[in-house]
């Protein structure tokens, strides 16, 4: 059996049984061993835009005997997908923008799965915005420390779903109606972030500055008021 990595495991746990699911960016194919070893899925689609992450997987998938139910695929995104060729898509690693680009180039591929399980690694507020203002409701997110890194998970679903706050939209309106307990560790550092950028702005005579430090300040002021009640 393959092993793979707590956030691996944490994506493989928000995958519907018996599901067929599609790995874009699949890296070395860890995710989609797994999920067909472990019975969750009885087929797999595993795709990614470099030809040697491509070539690692397809070693994976061979050693653990599993390449008659893995598909792998050379491609971009959710170009190498047909519409309704599966059911839940899993794109982890990246970056929120990168993410959205990949879904928005490929409309038909995306509306036509039931999940969308996905880790931005950035940029997660202009992600959920994205997935809010196209017809997607954020069913579930998770978040998990790792090495030193928080990753965040946002799982979406079709249906429609009410634009959250901004400060909702860059904490997760789901960690935060849970009080996921890592959320204090996530406010902390974006409070962090921020106070370093406002130091930043002091230093600079730009005129744009002032505005985007109170921008700044008024987030920080949202920060705290969703840390107190936690």
């Amino acid at each position: 059996m393959i092993k793979i990595s707590d956030r691996l495991k944490l994506l493989a746990g928000y995958v519907p049984p018996g599901s067929i699911m599609a790995d874009i960016g699949t890296d070395h194919g860890y995710l989609p061993v797994y999920l067909i070893q472990q019975g969750i899925c009885p087929r797999a689609v595993a795709a990614d835009i470099n030809q040697g992450p491509l070539q690692a997987a397809r070693a994976n998938v061979t050693q653990h005997g599993v390449a008659d139910l893995i598909d792998l695929r050379l491609g971009n995104g959710l170009q190498v997908l047909d519409p309704g060729e599966v059911d839940t898509i899993v794109i982890a690693g990246m970056g929120g923008g990168t993410i959205r680009d990949i879904l928005s180039d490929a409309p038909a591929v995306a509306t036509a799965a039931r999940r969308l399980i996905l880790q931005p690694m950035a940029d997660e507020a202009e992600l959920r915005q994205y997935l809010v203002q196209n017809g997607w409701t954020i069913v579930d997110e998770d978040m998990l420390l790792e090495d030193g890194r928080l990753y965040i998970i946002v799982v979406a679903e079709r249906g429609a779903e009410r634009m959250p706050a901004p400060i909702l939209l860059e904490l997760g309106p789901r960690l935060v109606e849970k009080k996921h307990p890592l959320l204090p560790e996530l406010i902390n550092r974006l409070t962090a972030k921020y106070e370093k950028v406002l130091t930043g702005l002091a230093k600079s005579s730009q005129p744009e500055a002032k505005e985007k430090a109170d921008r700044i300040r008024e987030k920080l002021v949202h920060l705290k008021e969703v840390g107190t009640c936690l």
